[in-house]
């Protein structure tokens, strides 16, 4: 069965083995020397875990020394057991699930098979006991059922009795012994009275075979290779659903550092960090109404408080400014919402439907806060917004005010003679938009507001139809123009300083908003910088110290046929069940984590929107996870992580 051909394995320039020959059949075999004369070396070298030597080795006529990962693998869960002095049994799982392990790597767990042999081996009635509160002679007979799992052919047993009291080292060889009746079992140890008349002595010496059996051994038909030896999804999802329930606590500290990870990234992504000052510009809205972003353009205006009194928010000069042009060249800007003529009426009829309404007068520019309805007018025909104030007194809603016909007359100042002269003007027109025409404005540090009932917003088209009837023969109108952001509105702003205009505008209060973004993106994008590498390195810590941790486990599944795709497979597994229950735990937390975004950065973060995005996020936290846990799995050298020492 076995045949070692001149094998020699040197470390650090001393001999292990030197130049030894044998061979090995069926039956009992004892491996015997002192300490450090090459046991535990020929034994890695029969199994296969050390493949670098001189000479030749092989099993059933197949080179030991050219085994693939692969055929090793298949070799660990079919053709040999192992056993060892420290059992090298998963601890937190029971006894049953330990002696199942290799069966994961089969199309079915064959449990009653697993209950015989617990039978047969007198723990049966342990096999839901945890292996952590067993005894030293019930973990080692726990260690046998799992390899008699395999049906191998060769049991390989390292020291199998050093941790054993005397009569139970008797018991375990009583057993090593009926095995090796129709099998291959080979014993490395130092203990002579574990050995009999009747037992094969292979006896080493510094390194030297110095007696071995003669007799003959019979060769025996090689091996076949079953390529499909593999680890199929349903146990992989079976064996994390044990490792699940066995290492709850550490299934726990993966999923909240994925979900943490996710959140903080979150955090990042969503722009949650730099949106403060958006935040704060929101709170002057609220206060100051959606015209605190409009850039009034007027040809004239005379030095005067603002809205107010506030002095500060206006020029401190009279101004006189050619604005010809600048309505043509802004109405199509990216930058803005809409512009709106801030041409003022004066005692306004408007007849609807056959009824006539009064309008009256407040000798207020017109003001504009926000559409709650329709759009604003167009310059291509004769179309109008008009205030919510109006609508009201028609006794219909705004929707049903949209397509209305309007008769619109009233009187304007024409200024051509340098003197204010009220010229008669009047239009048909379509309703397109209704206006809500609240003005809000700060007085002795209270907040006031008022509307402009008389605040008509005309399109162009009807604009000049009703100049010309007024004799009105200047071409530019003032202006107003809502800009989208506050960054759009100061842009404009020194746009128009450029170029020689002074517009009107509350800019000091949103340059205040507009450094405070620029500021904030600047941190904010650091900080984000810093969270997110944070967020990784920490998975990554967490994962390569549970998996460093998990080396002996990963050994463990690797001596019981597991390779490195069943494995990555099985981390793949938890990597997947953790990220779902992570998901499910961030949805559950969700108004908790918005109380805590809405303290530091005073956004939520977790919406029906961005929920997905969290999910994603967790997942692509989770492919770090999986990866920082391959590589733990990669750097597991198995003789090293279950200690079978060196010599």
């Amino acid at each position: 069965m076995f045949e070692i051909k001149n094998v020699s394995k040197q470390y650090n320039g001393e001999f292990a083995l030197n130049n030894i020959s044998f061979a090995m059949g069926k039956g009992l075999h004892f491996i015997v020397g002192a300490s450090g004369s090459g046991k535990t070396t020929l034994l890695k070298i029969i199994s296969g875990m050390e493949q670098d030597f001189d000479g030749e080795a092989y099993f059933c006529g197949k080179s030991i020394k050219e085994l693939t990962s692969n055929e090793k693998s298949y070799y660990y869960n079919n053709i040999f057991g192992f056993i060892w002095q420290d059992f090298n049994l998963l601890e937190d799982l029971s006894v049953l699930d330990n002696v199942l392990v290799p069966r994961y790597l089969k199309n079915n767990q064959n449990q009653k098979n697993a209950e015989t042999i617990l039978k047969d081996l007198k723990i049966f009635d342990l096999a839901h006991q945890k292996v952590k509160y067993l005894s030293g002679g019930q973990k080692q007979r726990v260690a046998i059922a799992r390899e008699l799992m395999k049906n191998p052919r060769v049991i390989i047993a390292d020291e199998p009795t050093s941790a054993l009291d005397e009569k139970t080292a008797k018991t375990t060889m009583d057993i090593l012994r009926a095995i090796s009746k129709n099998r291959t079992v080979i014993v490395v140890t130092h203990d002579a009275n574990l050995i009999d008349n009747k037992s094969n002595i292979f006896n080493l010496d510094k390194g030297e075979l110095i007696a071995s059996p003669q007799e003959i051994v019979t060769k025996t038909a090689g091996l076949k290779y079953d390529e499909r030896h593999s680890l199929s999804i349903k146990n992989a999802i079976a064996l994390t659903e044990s490792n699940v329930k066995s290492k709850f606590g550490r299934f726990i500290i993966s999923t909240l550092a994925l979900m943490v990870a996710g959140v903080l990234c979150l955090t990042t992504v969503s722009g949650t960090i730099g949106g403060s000052s958006q935040g704060e510009f929101d709170k002057l809205i609220d206060t100051y109404g959606e015209g605190l972003k409009d850039i009034s353009i007027v040809g004239s205006f005379m030095s005067a408080g603002g809205t107010g009194g506030n002095k500060e928010e206006q020029p401190n000069a009279n101004v006189t400014q050619d604005i010809g042009g600048l309505y043509d060249k802004y109405v199509g800007d990216k930058r803005i919402d809409f512009t709106a003529f801030l041409q003022a009426f004066n005692d306004i009829e408007v007849t609807v439907s056959g009824k006539e309404y009064t309008v009256q007068s407040t000798g207020s520019t017109p003001s504009i806060n926000k559409l709650v309805a329709g759009k604003m007018p167009t310059g291509k025909v004769n179309e109008v917004v008009v205030p919510e104030g109006f609508v009201k007194t028609l006794g219909i809603s705004n929707e049903q005010a949209i397509g209305k016909e309007i008769d619109f007359s009233s009187k304007m100042y024409n200024w051509d003679s340098g003197e204010p002269v009220l010229k008669d003007a009047s239009i048909t027109a379509t309703i397109v938009g209704v206006a809500d025409t609240t003005v809000y404005y700060e007085y002795e540090g209270k907040m006031t507001e008022y509307t402009v009932d008389d605040s008509f917003f005309f399109s162009k088209a009807a604009l000049d139809d009703m100049r010309k009837q007024a004799e009105i023969k200047k071409n530019t109108m003032n202006f107003l123009i809502r800009a989208k952001t506050p960054a759009d509105m100061i842009s404009i702003k020194d746009e128009l300083n450029e170029a020689g205009i002074v517009p009107l505008g509350r800019f000091e209060l949103v340059e205040d908003i507009v450094r405070l973004n620029k500021q904030t993106t600047e941190q904010s994008g650091s900080a984000s910088v810093i969270i997110g590498i944070f967020s990784v390195v920490m998975v990554i810590a967490i994962f390569l110290i549970t998996g460093f941790m998990r080396k002996r486990e990963f050994a463990i599944y690797k001596v019981s046929g597991f390779n490195h795709a069943h494995l990555n497979l099985l981390n793949l597994s938890e990597r997947i069940t953790e990220t779902l229950t992570a998901s499910l735990l961030m949805l559950i937390t969700s108004p908790l984590i918005n109380i805590a975004t809405r303290g530091l950065f005073s956004a939520s973060i977790l919406n029906s929107k961005m929920l997905l995005t969290g999910v994603l996020l967790i997942a692509l936290v989770a492919v770090v996870a999986y990866m920082t846990t391959a590589i733990a799995i990669l750097k597991t050298h198995t003789i090293i992580a279950l200690k079978t020492g060196d010599r």
